[in-house]
């Protein structure tokens, strides 16, 4: 398990901010100019160089020109692969067209591979908007001499030290202070490299913790899980996860988009959503079943307004907060398909659209009452636990019928 915290750099002097805004931009200059000559073949594409094969561009520093290659080498090969998808598939629908038109066999006869296409292609577009300076353990080292501060991050800088001996590298003496959520990884083993990162214009380090993973539990319930817009969860056995969460929603939704207040509402959208979250009791639980949700408002038939209320339900947030809770936990997480789980009922196993009303659920076959989201939990609870894969392949079938027995 891999998992990171935030720390905001607020306790320095002005001197030592002052040294971290010249390195910040001494770097962005150099990565630049480390990316041009990339795309204008004067430097290989490798994970690694040596630093006497790098140029001198501001920073003359060996281990800080490794540095700031490996970024700019991590920077295009991330660009060159979303850039390489997308002419894959222009390439796909241009030969589906001459394939059927049984024109240009020279070119249709070849594989993609075969075509002789530019490395670094006039269109790559290489975004330098949010840049973070990773400083391996070669450029700091750590202290904890201080009662006021928790831990002291000492940054070896690419500039020489005027006052030091034998024109040593200066060193930055960063005071850092722990926080609610760093210190829940005390016990887990801390990577020997940081982040650091200018949001506006402050600093931040951000610090990534090692685990290995929990064993699996052996003893416990299967747990099926209902992800909703008026109530972010509610589970099979009868916990019901975030129900003022709607509130946030359409708060969000009469804010201009882009103004402060939009953004800080978003802020504390995703605060909620985590602290609701950690109410999860799952101490009994040892598989959790959820919908596979991707996709789900894709071509979505709603109207302009349930539309902008709808896109601030987010749920990969809740799904991501899930895998991480139940790999931390040792608890099996299994995605099934969300197809129809509103509509059929739990007990009898119909499906019909007119059961669900609203937030209950009232079967027209067997008469059973019961709250819709919670039947729903119990179905993906089902899909989960019988057979999920003879179920979406009946799925599949899309027939609007009443009597659906999928068990």
């Amino acid at each position: 398990m891999i998992r990171s915290s935030k720390h905001i750099l607020k306790y320095q002097t002005n001197s030592k901010t002052f040294s971290l805004e010249k390195l910040f931009e001494d770097y962005t200059l150099c990565l630049e100019t480390y990316i041009h000559l990339i795309l204008l073949g004067k430097l290989p594409l490798n994970k690694f160089l040596s630093s006497k094969l790098l140029p001198n561009i501001i920073i003359s520093h060996g281990q800080w020109k490794q540095i700031v290659y490996k970024n700019a080498s991590e920077i295009i090969r991330s660009c060159l692969k979303k850039h390489n998808h997308k002419r894959f598939k222009r390439y796909q629908k241009v030969y589906r067209y001459f394939i059927k038109s049984g024109r240009l066999k020279s070119f249709t006869s070849k594989r993609f591979s075969e075509l002789k296409l530019k490395q670094f292609p006039r269109t790559l577009k290489i975004d330098l908007k949010n840049i973070s300076i990773n400083i391996d353990n070669r450029l700091f080292d750590l202290s904890n001499n201080s009662k006021e501060f928790d831990e002291f991050i000492n940054i070896k800088t690419p500039y020489r030290d005027p006052n030091g001996k034998h024109r040593k590298s200066l060193t930055v003496k960063i005071p850092l202070k722990y926080h609610k959520h760093s210190l829940k990884f005390q016990n887990w083993k801390r990577k020997n490299n940081i982040k650091l990162l200018k949001i506006k214009r402050n600093f931040y380090f951000i610090l990534t913790y090692e685990k290995e993973n929990p064993n699996q539990k052996l003893s416990g319930i299967s747990v099926g899980t209902d992800c909703g817009y008026k109530k972010l969860l509610v589970l099979s056995d009868g916990q019901i996860i975030g129900k003022s969460l709607e509130d946030q929603y359409l708060s969000i939704s009469k804010k201009k988009q882009g103004s402060k207040n939009f953004k800080q509402s978003l802020i504390e959208r995703d605060k909620l959503i985590n602290q609701e979250l950690n109410k999860l009791d799952l101490s009994k639980i040892n598989q959790l079943v959820i919908e596979d949700l991707k996709n789900v408002k894709h071509k979505s038939k709603f109207s302009k307004s349930s539309n902008n209320k709808i896109q601030r339900w987010t749920y990969p947030k809740v799904i991501n907060k899930l895998e991480r809770l139940c790999q931390e936990n040792g608890i099996l997480l299994t995605k099934v398909n969300p197809s129809y789980t509103s509509q059929i009922c739990s007990r009898c196993k119909t499906l019909d659209k007119s059961s669900r009303r609203g937030e209950s659920f009232v079967c027209g076959s067997c008469n059973l009452e019961i709250d819709a989201d919670l039947n729903a939990s119990i179905n993906i609870l089902h899909r989960g636990v019988y057979n999920p894969s003879a179920l979406e392949k009946l799925e599949q079938l899309e027939f609007n019928f009443i009597n659906f027995n999928y068990l």
